[in-house]
């Protein structure tokens, strides 16, 4: 206790002194030097840029009052910056970042140097040099190879507008791989960069400064901070969606100065493609807040038509800065890009090797890594890469002893993961091999991918997701053109020869596409294909058009016939559409009785206008579609009426995703189902009954019936049982079972389990949306603590103690057990102690004898001991906050 006095007593004196610190007057700024003669000086439509001067430290460059709105001078009080490197003041270079006619800080230029960007290329030069672009005044669509650094024009765009006329930033990319990389790059390149905060009154004349807040959403993901403390959001597809839809209700969307869309190609993706153009079609209609719109691909062909659409500059690059090397294999026989025969690759002997198909993936892989390089393999499924990686492993060239001992402490590394030590990994890494699939935990797929980039790994058997995933580029790709039984698409497949050349270590990339003469002309046939054009996703037999109908209402951007006019004009569908008014109207007059027939929006008699119900806008509030949303309100009207709060079994189905992509892939083991409920208690059965869970059908599938899902019955009964059993994994992992149990428990990767839990994590929160907009708030609050301890995978009593990072699920249980119950007892902890706890959690009372591993645990000890102080401290001072 005396610690904890002393503690807010501490916090107390620093906020005295802070309030206390002198005011000081801004310095007087030093002119500029003459640039007038510069060649960049002026934009290519003749219009001059914005105005710039070194601040006080003579090096961070700010923008002109006049022109920004007055943003404030920098002040003494904000700390002074170091000196800047001499490869940084190359201010004359146009291409070099440095230069004022960027106008980026000097703390973003050191940013992006770290990252290793010190420079542009020629055709980044001339993309950002297109009129109106800088100043923010025109929209960019372009698309570069993968590799040619697509990332940075957006980038440099975006970040002029966080910085110099102080707006937020939304990037929107496909896959929580590509929000968890995005925002880590934007962390580190921003972390140096400070800008003015808000008073916190008016009686508040201090000058107060804070860093970017970069935040990352995607589906279970959660943030203390609010819309109005963000100022970049990296996010998934759908979450930016719900966030511009949140923001436009609040009216608060006035705050978005730019939206950058990444992979713009997903446009044609037929589950996501319609969210992506909805989410551009209500940024086009708000035009009088003047959000500029940035989106780029490496595989979009009609670039000039969606350019079109999203009244864009129009820019196109084919420049690569490491040139490929294109190759077909096939009967131990390599042929280049023009199908000239340029080398054999010699048939074995051995067992193994008999197939000619795997026979020249091993010789290509042992050629490589011998003169050092690395190697990606991209296989047709999860099986293929544990195999393969396996095979591999027997012939790689033997290591060097610091190599070796590199390699043991990575091992030690993934042993003291939760999901302790893969048995394919423990075989396959020494030698320098390992897999990366859905398969593997996050915490794993981090280390792997690490190791590779650090050089310890040397070839990584993949599937095909980490072609448009991680960046974890290659000297030579390997890839089979089959994903499963299909064939990969040719956007897949470029994607996938895009990961060969590593920047600044390699002076070429190669590329081997590997087949089987039976599939020789379809392979051919894909490799010569046009990338695909992007079109639109709202017609069809989705639901694309009838939800594009309803967030425009729902958003009061569609309220009438002419404004819903004017809404669906701003679609990708009505460029798109050779006689879009004849074509649509027709669909349109077809939703819109649909939505009103669902009871989602209502049309008023006498003024003809258009709203949304309360369901209607629960519906676009949580993020689903029209169908999803009526689904979800019958389920939890139901639930309302009758809700089992016996056990927490009734509780977690609902937690369970309703969307059809999320649980399809989901094999019911019916002999294990059938035991599970044979365990179940009475007020567990009572919950299965609730949700429709009959176990004499449970019992007649497990002895070999068969569920066919041919009718909308059927269809539907699928859904609820695939829903309970995965209910049946979260109830395990609620009540502190680990991932890696579970997952051994059900005979499925854990990886799967962990990402199902993460979906399902993001859903209780979309269900919790729903409740509080229709105005349960009773039911809002009980899922939203459920919705709590499934994020944190404890019981009620370890909901404060698994706040710490590494402090979750059954080492928090550990903890307890032994005497850490609260943040405060861990912060007040020795390391020995915690590495202790630790080990106890990971091996039971036996313990481990490497050292690797328990260096690795002291490692962690140290930050969960770090992070437990601040954590403590936050709570001291908001109780002498409260006090106060």
């Amino acid at each position: 206790m005396e610690n904890i006095r002393l503690s807010s007593e501490e916090a107390l004196r620093r906020r005295r002194q802070q309030q206390q610190q002198p005011q000081l007057a801004p310095p007087t700024k030093r002119p500029l030097a003459d640039t007038t003669n510069h060649p960049v000086k002026r934009m290519n439509n003749g219009q001059k840029m914005l105005d710039i001067a070194p601040d006080w430290g003579g090096n961070e460059i700010t923008p002109s009052p006049s022109l920004t709105g007055g943003i404030p001078a920098a002040s003494t009080q904000m700390p002074p910056p170091t000196s800047t490197p001499a490869g940084y003041r190359d201010t004359a270079n146009p291409l070099s970042l440095s230069n004022p006619m960027w106008g980026l800080k000097r703390e973003v230029v050191l940013g992006l140097g770290a990252c290793g960007i010190a420079t542009m290329y020629p055709w980044q030069l001339a993309c950002l040099s297109l009129p109106g672009l800088l100043a923010g005044e025109k929209n960019l669509v372009y698309t570069a190879p993968t590799s040619a650094g697509k990332s940075l024009v957006a980038d440099v765009l975006m970040i002029r507008k966080l910085v110099i006329e102080r707006k937020k930033a939304i990037v929107v990319v496909p896959y929580i791989a590509i929000v968890q990389e995005k925002t880590k790059f934007l962390k580190k390149v921003l972390e140096k960069v400070k800008v003015q905060s808000e008073p916190r009154g008016e009686w508040d004349k201090t000058r107060h400064w804070r860093g970017l807040n970069i935040v990352g959403f995607h589906s279970g993901t959660r943030s203390r901070l609010g819309w109005e403390e963000i100022d970049v959001a990296v996010c998934t597809i759908e979450k930016a969606n719900a966030l511009v839809n949140a923001s436009i209700e609040s009216r608060t969307i006035d705050t978005l100065g730019i939206i950058v869309f990444d992979e713009l190609h997903m446009l044609s993706d037929p589950h996501r493609g319609h969210i992506l153009e909805l989410l551009a079609t209500k940024i086009l209609c708000l035009t009088d807040e003047h959000i500029q719109i940035v989106g780029m691909s490496a595989t979009l062909s009609n670039t000039a038509v969606v350019a079109k659409w999203l009244q864009a500059e129009c820019y196109e690059c084919t420049y690569r800065p490491i040139p490929l090397q294109e190759h077909l294999v096939y009967d131990n026989s390599i042929y280049n890009a023009k199908m000239q025969l340029t080398a054999h690759i010699p048939p074995s002997e051995l067992k193994e090797l008999k197939d000619p198909v795997t026979n020249a993936v091993v010789a290509l892989v042992y050629a490589c890594v011998k003169e050092g390089n690395g190697v990606l393999v991209f296989c047709e499924s999860r099986k293929r890469c544990e195999d393969l990686a396996l095979l591999l492993m027997k012939f790689m060239p033997r290591p060097n002893a610091e190599t070796r001992e590199k390699r043991s402490e990575f091992i030690s590394d993934l042993t003291a993961t939760s999901a302790g030590l893969d048995i394919v990994l423990e075989k396959t890494a020494p030698s320098g091999v390992a897999f990366h699939h859905a398969g593997l935990t996050t915490e794993e797929k981090d280390l792997i991918a690490g190791a590779y980039d650090q050089g310890l790994l040397k070839v990584i058997c993949c599937t095909a997701t980490m072609a448009a995933g991680v960046n974890l580029p290659a000297r030579r790709v390997i890839i089979s053109p089959r994903m499963g039984r299909d064939f990969i698409t040719p956007a897949m497949l470029r994607q996938m020869k895009g990961r060969a050349g590593r920047k600044g270590k390699d002076t070429v990339g190669e590329n081997f596409v590997v087949c089987r003469r039976e599939d020789l002309e379809a392979v051919r046939a894909i490799m010569d294909a046009d990338m695909p054009s992007a079109n639109s996703c709202l017609t069809g037999e989705s639901e694309g058009l009838r939800r594009a109908l309803l967030e425009g209402i729902a958003t009061k951007l569609a309220t009438s016939a002419d404004s819903l006019d004017d809404f669906l004009r701003c679609t990708l569908l009505f460029h798109t559409t050779p006689t879009p008014i004849a074509t649509l109207r027709p669909l349109i007059n077809t939703a819109i009785t649909s939505l009103t027939t669902s009871n989602l929006i209502t049309v008023h008699p006498s003024t003809s206008y258009f709203s949304a119900t309360p369901p209607g806008l629960a519906t676009v509030a949580a993020g689903l579609g029209p169908d999803e949303g009526l689904f979800l309100h019958e389920e939890l009207s139901r639930a309302l009426k009758a809700f089992n709060l016996e056990s927490d079994l009734h509780i977690i189905y609902h937690f369970t995703p309703i969307h059809s992509t999320s649980t399809s892939s989901i094999t019911i083991d019916w002999k294990l189902l059938r035991d599970d409920l044979d365990t179940l208690s009475e007020s567990n059965l009572r919950a299965a009954a609730f949700v429709g869970v009959n176990p004499a059908f449970v019992n007649r599938m497990a002895q070999g019936g068969t569920l066919k899902e041919d009718t909308p019955a059927n269809i539907e009964k699928a859904r609820v049982y695939r829903r309970f059993y995965v209910a049946l994994m979260l109830r395990q992992l609620i009540n502190e079972r680990p991932v890696h149990v579970v997952a051994k428990s059900y005979d499925i990767a854990r990886g799967f389990v962990q990402g199902l839990s993460t979906t399902c994590k993001g859903f209780a929160t979309t269900s919790v949306t729903f409740c509080k907009v229709m105005g349960w708030s009773g039911l809002a609050v009980l899922l939203e603590h459920y919705s709590g301890r499934l994020d944190l995978g404890v019981r009620d009593d370890l909901m404060e103690l698994a706040r710490i990072p590494f402090v979750k699920s059954w080492t928090a249980r550990v903890f307890h057990e032994n005497g850490l119950k609260s943040i405060t007892a861990v912060a007040n902890a020795e390391v020995g102690e915690l590495v202790r706890v630790l080990g106890l959690a990971r091996w039971g009372r036996g313990g481990s004898e490497d050292e690797g591993v328990k260096k690795r645990l002291e490692e962690r000890a140290e930050v969960i001991l770090k992070c437990a102080k601040r954590l403590w401290d936050q709570e001291c001072v908001g109780d002498v906050d409260e006090y106060y």
